[in-house]
């Protein structure tokens, strides 16, 4: 397991929940495509936008069963959420399965796709 992807994950986290875009636009690679647990499908200027402006607010991330598989340059993590946070209008508050694709580009993780589904529990 890569401890180097895994660490760069943990600080992708905790700085959804502190809404530090800095940090974010470090780990996140330009060409994100994210899908919410609703289906939607966002891009990182996107979720950044609604960040910025407070459509989506993370409060609450706590990830368990991670599961890293690298390959080279890349590497795919599963793992488990309990999760509180809104977009636009939508609550997400409960468990959410994830799945994130990173990508190392000049030597640095970047995250280049999410999809995220609902636990119905």
């Amino acid at each position: 397991m890569s401890s180097e992807v895994l660490e760069v994950h943990k600080a992708r986290v905790r700085a959804l929940v502190e809404s530090d875009l800095e940090t974010l636009d470090q780990i996140v690679a330009d060409d994100l495509t994210f899908t919410s647990p609703h289906g939607t499908v966002l891009t990182k200027p996107m979720v950044f936008d609604s960040v910025r402006s407070g459509k989506m607010n993370v409060t609450r991330m706590d990830v368990e069963d991670v599961v890293v598989r690298e390959y080279g340059d890349m590497a795919i993590l599963t793992y488990r959420t309990d999760t509180t946070y809104t977009d636009n209008d939508t609550l997400v508050d409960g468990s959410v399965r994830s799945t994130t694709v990173y990508l190392r580009r000049d030597g640095t993780w970047k995250l280049v796709a999410a999809q995220q589904s609902m636990i119905k529990e």
